[in-house]
């Protein structure tokens, strides 16, 4: 069995953070302009064979959404003008891929009853965007159509894939709502142009979103993406390029156990750079080498805080969490400075789990006060628990009675004690 080739492209930060560039996707300009024209093209429903006119809007609006899918797993972040690369035949395979599946699900109904086919449909449901990747990837309607394909895009992503088919759903409920408002409010003529619009923006957050998944697990699905491609081949050479290729060469012979002893003696007897790092957990990734994960995230956060890089440390420490979820630094000060970094970036729960704990494995550190303030006003502000917020500040205050925090200490403390007693107040909203 092949190994999938560790990507030498720099972390890609995950969809879930970037849930406000998803939505604003479609409003770039070229975008825009497209599905403005294309909405505004609906009103061919009105002219002599106006349903075949509106096939023809309706392929358009596809390829341009499949054109999106494949720009955005192929790393760019933008989306491309209007229909320029794409071969205008995949729009009508994303027709029949459609038509299809629904075809499927008929049949299913009729042959095997409605149980089995409600079964049917949400497997196909769940499915298809996992279809719609495999022709983005292969551009092949029969590849597309294997179930095969589906289901190993569904396992080697795992449960961002089916966070993503949410995503989809909440989109498309969220359209309908928008465009049975729209049909009740506007005459017929101008709600046919804004439910356009409504339906082909959300179509294009739809297959970028796709895409963008594509692009982030394209380690895990065998995909290579241009962009990364022609970073690399524009970039200055890395330092330890020799190893990294050694090491490319080791995994494409078969032989990825090689590649990471390889790697981690470099580590050990030279250091190396952030790329090497990245290689070599990417190995230990691939191997479910988890121990090691730990140990060596342990050392490497020392290295990205010495190196006065808190924020790759930061992203190091979400991927150690996710593996052992006590994993911390063994500095009081980087505990502190990670998780003040975590809780400024609304990454609660990673700040919380640093500093569990904090004052009985650092009871000498000064940071002590700052630290609990930090955990008080993350339990107000993210975790609706104000009763435990305003029994540590009081902790804090007779505590500390000194520290140069204990004004800020007792303002903090004041506010939720006054929303605590307005919301017990008879008749308060809550």
């Amino acid at each position: 069995m092949s190994v999938p080739l560790p990507s030498s492209s720099t972390t890609i930060v995950p969809f879930w953070n970037r849930l406000r560039e998803i939505t604003r996707y479609p409003a770039h300009s070229s975008a825009l302009l497209t599905i403005v024209i294309l909405a505004f093209c609906n009103l061919a429903v009105f002219l002599p064979f106006g349903w075949f006119l509106q096939l023809l809007v309706t392929v358009a609006m596809y390829r341009y959404a499949f054109e999106c899918l494949q720009s955005t797993a192929n790393g760019h972040m933008e989306p491309p003008e209007m229909m320029q690369s794409t071969d205008g035949s995949l729009g009508w395979k994303l027709i029949w891929l459609m038509v299809i599946f629904v075809i499927f699900i008929a049949v299913g109904v009729a042959m095997l009853g409605p149980v089995v086919g409600i079964v049917l449909m949400l497997f196909l449901g769940l499915s298809l965007p996992g279809a719609v990747m495999t022709l983005a990837m292969d551009e092949s309607l029969a590849s597309a159509l294997s179930p095969a394909k589906w289901i190993a895009i569904q396992g080697r992503i795992g449960w961002p894939y089916l966070a993503v088919v949410g995503l989809c759903v909440v989109i498309m409920i969220s359209q309908g709502y928008a465009n049975e408002a729209v049909s009740r409010v506007l005459p017929a003529f101008v709600s046919l142009i804004v439910v356009g619009v409504i339906a082909n923006y959300a179509l294009v957050m739809t297959f970028h979103l796709m895409g963008y998944l594509l692009y982030q697990f394209h380690d895990e699905v065998g995909f290579e993406p241009a962009a990364p491609q022609m970073v690399k081949a524009l970039k200055k050479p890395d330092p330890d390029q020799d190893v990294l290729d050694e090491a490319a060469e080791l995994v494409r012979g078969g032989s990825p156990e090689n590649a990471t002893e390889l790697l981690r003696g470099h580590l050990r007897s030279r250091g190396g750079t952030p790329a090497v790092h990245t290689q070599y957990r990417k190995l230990l990734r691939l191997q479910d080498n988890r121990d090691e994960l730990l140990r060596h995230g342990q050392e490497y956060l020392n290295v990205l805080m010495a190196q006065e890089k808190p924020r790759h440390a930061l992203e190091l420490l979400r991927e150690c969490q996710a593996i052992e979820p006590t994993f911390s630094p063994t500095d009081a000060d980087q505990i502190t400075e990670l998780a003040n970094l975590a809780g400024q970036g609304g990454q609660a729960d990673i700040a919380l789990r640093l500093l569990s704990g904090f004052h009985k494995r650092f009871p000498k550190s000064k940071d002590i006060p700052k630290n609990y303030l930090l955990v008080a006003t993350l339990m107000h502000e993210r975790m609706n628990q104000d009763e435990k917020a305003i029994a540590l500040l009081k902790q804090l205050k007779a505590t500390y009675p000194g520290d140069p925090l204990m004004p800020e200490i007792e303002q903090r403390l004041g506010v939720i004690e006054r929303m605590v007693a307005t919301a017990k107040k008879p008749g308060a909203p809550g």
